[in-house]
């Protein structure tokens, strides 16, 4: 494969990953938004629940930077104190490391099932939390072939002494 190739490959699964990641965020925000801003406000009100509901959100964000973008607001409104904030962030840190090892296994048996149960959910379904519930799943099997053309592109690299 050339360098050209083997770039291009890459920075297309990157792309792709990117997409993937904000289609999955875009479906968890628009599907339970505002249940997860009263969710946060209510279980901010001790440490253990805050770090459980920090894992909670960024496994479902697949991301700790929303979650510390979601807190920043809160904060700013005043609605969440620094103590509680920071155990919810300390939570999403461990949320992120567990998608992270849960994504590190073979999935690629699970992307045909989870197109066929994604599609059908957003393409007809009349409920909007129904419909971002098929784009979460869509996102999330995206993600996971995006990370298999990752590793295919860099095979070649990982081959090479040098």
């Amino acid at each position: 494969m050339s360098g050209t190739q083997l770039l291009l490959n890459l920075l297309g699964a990157i792309a792709l990953l990117l997409w993937a990641t904000r289609l999955v965020k875009t479906g968890v925000l628009r599907a339970f938004g505002e249940s997860l801003r009263q969710v946060l406000q209510r279980a901010t009100q001790n440490r253990l629940s805050a770090c459980a509901l920090g894992i909670a959100v960024a496994t479902a964000l697949q991301s700790s930077t929303a979650t510390a973008l979601l807190l920043t607001s809160f904060a700013g409104r005043g609605l969440i104190a620094l103590a509680p904030a920071l155990a919810v962030m300390l939570g999403a840190d461990i949320g992120s490391t567990l998608v992270v090892q849960v994504l590190s296994f073979d999935l690629k048996a699970l992307i045909p099932l989870m197109f066929l149960a994604g599609v059908p959910l957003f393409m007809l379904s009349g409920s909007a939390t129904i419909r971002q519930i098929g784009r979460i799943i869509i996102g999330l099997a995206l993600m996971i072939l995006s990370l298999g053309m990752v590793v295919t592109a860099t095979s070649g690299i990982r081959d090479n002494e040098t």
